[in-house]
């Protein structure tokens, strides 16, 4: 009997980080999970402790996010009001982050504006 291999593609994750004066934009697409938290969280770090006065998460291009990344996220928004505020984020532009962010409610709490 033969096995079939599950040939699916692996999804990508990619932080594109960009410096303009005193504000950090880190700019995510594709995948937010288990296997990618790590590389977000090290960008998030790098851009706290740098001179900057404001970081900026982009989700605009994030098509997927999991708990592990929703719970990065606010882990990093909790540090954020403890350390002055400076985290704020762009919401995504896709259904599968927007609908995980309605259900667990926190919507309000990636983006209070």
């Amino acid at each position: 009997m033969e096995q079939s291999e599950d040939r699916t593609e692996p999804q990508f994750f990619e932080v594109r980080t960009f410096k303009d004066g005193g504000s950090w934009r880190l700019t995510l697409s594709g995948e937010l999970d288990l296997a990618s938290a790590d590389q977000l969280e090290d960008a998030i770090r790098q851009a706290e402790e740098g001179d900057g006065w404001r970081i900026v998460v982009d989700l605009s291009d994030l098509e997927f996010m999991d708990s592990t990344g929703l719970g990065l996220l606010l882990k990093a928004q909790a540090r954020s009001r403890e350390n002055g505020q400076r985290l704020s984020f762009k919401p995504s532009r896709h259904e599968a982050v927007t609908r995980l962010l309605d259900l667990t409610q926190t919507m309000e709490i990636l983006d209070p504006h």
